[in-house]
């Protein structure tokens, strides 16, 4: 079993940590992890059938605990997951090894079996071919190497294989050891050459020679090999955190390994410079600028390790803050950049009016029952029956405000005050590079590295221009000049400074002894405090020739620098006239699109956004005016007339009169479409005519009906005997 453990180590290397399973439902059952790797042990069949069971280590601490009706308890949880009967063990160390003991039992609490199992934690395995003079070889700490020193010893009449030239390790003659001073924790193979040393520790390490003779002890060669000792990393941890400016700084941090490199990758490319403020792909902390997000990995790893953490990294949109101002006098503070949440009170359906108003001048919110919503700042601020939302904060928000609201008599009812205090930006810097230069923002915080930590240096000093900041001696901080505000870590080795200001900026120099007081180190750290940008206006302008021209203006913000996308590319010398990383930009004809600008500095990043499309327009307005240009599609109502009061042309076309009102509008291929309306009369003659025509008809019916009558009379008496003298007044007469 331990042989095929060892193959499959080779094999498989370190790469993201071994993994491997075993078979524990046999009492007495051997099974073996490599370090920081894992292992699934088979415990049981199934554990739902189970009443009780507990499993344990060395007779003394229960793992886990559970059974039919009962919660589940596992002790290591966090790197470790229990799915009936299988049990799988991730980030292995050498405390893991140990015996195990499962104990079931049934439901009047009476023990129904019990069985052991031995869990062995075995180090890493490595490979190096030796066979090339000044090889370089590494191995991993407790763990095994195997050194291919040769082909084979078959036609080697005598080696010898030394350590530091001096000490002889393994000598031989063909294929028969003379001895080995290893032996114990080692095995020469001579048919193929190779050495493997188990157990390997940091004396291991050093400069081997191996020397041949020939048979008549002449040497015929020699070459050496350097052998390197390191520990292997065993596991990876990630923690993210959200700063103001929507930042994301993320930290990686790794158990034991000697000399550990990091690497980065983001949705599964190396991070770029667009995407980092500071750090890069191979430092093991990084702030991640404002809107980047996705599957972020962190591999750590040296010569005889690989181990990876990955954690889904969500967009950053500022730091968010609450406060309650429905008493008089709050106070309440906001991250720049960031999104902060104010009760003004308890709800506004029972209020007839209020007005919330800053510094008793301008009044941001109005409103009441019945009243429309006035919301001075609606395009980044909300508010919801009594809470006010405001984001995107900047210096400028910070000030006093007043909530004043009123009866229904118009007389003021209550009134108070709240004070905001917009704070200023985290930066953090990695000052363990000498000559290194670091940002922080005015009225900000900046977080420096200034060592990995500080628990195995006997004494310290960080200057600024030659002027004590920080004495730490014997384990103990002796001075810090800057205390109010400022805290040192020496488990980190971080320096946290708050309330920048520009008397911050300057050179510092850490300076370390050791116990003899001799010098054991110095480097210099050049910071340099900045105020940070708040807020971007965007402005564009239709030229002649189709082109746009735009501006964008930051507030604050020393040293900015512009950068442009459109449609989310960077733009190219095929839609510029001029201008490039500035921020005054000219595009050409017909280039359009979602146009960003971004400016920053060292501290800070803000963005502003506008849609931008130029048009050609060619229209003739009733009056005669002729209007042909280039303007802004958003915004244009150059040929736009109003509706209410048209423009009349009169003519006369025989007795009729016609009125001609004419539209010009724009088409998207610049022509011209013209309509005409026309009315047959002035709408007051047509009313007259109509009534006439009713009063005519009125009048002709009553007449018709007054005749009819009569006649009707008279035919009556001609349809009497005898009374047919006059035969035109007979009902057929009548009716003809």
């Amino acid at each position: 079993m331990e042989a095929v453990f060892g193959l499959l180590l080779m094999l498989l290397r370190v790469s993201h940590g071994v993994e491997t399973s075993c078979d524990g439902r046999q009492d007495g059952a051997q099974c073996y992890g490599a370090l920081g790797g894992t292992v699934v042990l088979q415990l049981m069949d199934s554990a739902s059938e189970i009443f009780r069971y507990e499993w344990s280590k060395n007779n003394k601490t229960a793992i886990l605990q559970g059974g039919k009706n009962k919660k589940l308890i596992n002790q290591i949880e966090k790197r470790s997951s229990f799915s009936d009967g299988t049990f799988r063990i991730n980030s292995l160390s050498r405390t893991d090894s140990g015996e195990y003991t499962l104990q079931t039992y049934d439901s009047s609490g009476q023990r129904s079996e019990q069985r052991t199992l031995q869990l062995f934690i075995q180090g890493v395995e490595a490979y190096c071919d030796g066979r090339q003079d000044g090889a370089q070889c590494y191995g991993a700490l407790g763990g095994t190497v195997v050194l291919q020193l040769m082909d084979s010893t078959s036609e080697i009449f005598r080696y010898e294989w030394k350590k530091n030239k001096i000490i002889t390790i393994l000598r031989g003659k063909k294929n028969n050891i003379v001895f080995n001073v290893i032996d114990d924790r080692s095995f020469f193979t001579p048919s193929d050459g190779t050495f493997r040393i188990n157990n390997l520790s940091r004396t291991d390490s050093g400069e081997y020679t191996l020397q041949t003779y020939d048979s008549s002890g002449q040497r015929s060669e020699q070459r050496t090999l350097q052998l390197f000792i390191q520990a292997p990393v065993s596991s990876v941890l990630l923690v993210s955190e959200c700063l103001s400016q929507g930042w994301t700084r993320v930290s990686c941090s790794s158990e034991g390994g000697d000399s550990p490199q990091y690497s980065w990758t983001l949705d599964g490319h190396t991070l770029t410079d667009a995407e980092l403020l500071s750090g890069n792909h191979e430092t093991n902390n990084i702030i991640l600028k404002q809107d980047v997000s996705g599957r972020l990995v962190c591999s750590v790893r040296n010569h005889i390790s690989s181990v990876s953490r990955e954690e889904n990294i969500s967009t950053c949109k500022g730091v968010e803050t609450s406060c309650d101002g429905r008493q008089d006098g709050a106070q309440c503070y906001g991250a720049l950049g960031g999104t902060v949440v104010l009760q003004l009170m308890d709800s506004t359906s029972e209020i007839f009016r209020y007005e919330w108003s800053k510094n008793n001048k301008t009044a941001i919110l109005q409103g009441g029952k019945n009243k429309k919503l006035i919301n001075q700042i609606e395009n980044r601020s909300s508010f919801s029956d009594g809470t006010f939302r405001i984001n995107n904060l900047s210096r400028n928000d910070s000030g006093e405000y007043t909530l004043q609201t009123y009866d229904s008599s118009g007389q003021r009812s209550e009134q108070r005050t709240l004070q905001l205090f917009i704070q200023g930006v985290e930066a953090y810097c990695d000052g363990r590079q000498d000559g290194a230069q670091c940002y922080g923002a005015l009225g900000g915080t900046v977080v420096l590295q200034l060592m990995d930590s500080a628990s195995e240096i006997f004494k310290y000093e960080w200057k600024k221009n030659k002027t004590t900041t920080i004495f730490w001696g014997k384990k103990t901080i002796v001075t810090n000049n800057i205390a109010n505000r400022s805290l040192f870590t020496p488990s980190d080795g971080t320096f946290r400074i708050n309330n920048l200001s520009r008397t911050d900026s300057g050179e510092y120099t850490l300076q370390t002894y050791d116990s003899s007081g001799q010098r054991s180190e110095q480097r210099t750290l050049q910071l340099f405090i900045q105020a940070p940008v708040s807020s971007v206006l965007l402005v564009s302008e239709c030229l002649s020739q189709g082109w746009t021209r735009v501006s964008c203006s930051s507030e604050g913000g020393d040293s900015p620098q512009y950068s442009w996308t459109l449609d989310g590319h960077t733009l190219t010398d095929a839609e510029l006239l001029s201008g490039n990383q500035t921020n005054n930009i000219i595009l050409k004809q017909d280039v359009s699109g979602r146009l960003v600008c971004s400016v920053r500095n060292h501290v800070s990043s803000v963005s502003r956004e506008e849609r931008i499309s130029c048009i050609f327009i060619n229209c003739t307005l009733s009056n005669g005016t002729h209007i042909s240009q280039w303007v802004s599609a958003a915004t244009n109502t150059l040929c736009i007339e109003p509706t209410a009061a048209p423009t009349t042309e009169t003519s006369t076309v025989g007795k009729e009169t016609v009125n001609t009102v004419t539209i010009t509008n724009v088409t998207s291929s610049n022509q011209t479409v013209t309509s005409s309306i026309r009315e047959t009369d002035h709408s007051l003659l047509i009313c007259g005519l109509r009534a006439a025509v009713a009063v005519l008809l009125l009048i002709g019916i009553i007449v018709y009906f007054a005749w009819k009558k009569k006649k009707s009379m008279k035919a009556e008496g001609s349809a009497i005997p005898g009374r047919m003298e006059n035969p035109a007044n007979s009902v057929v007469m009548v009716e003809m």
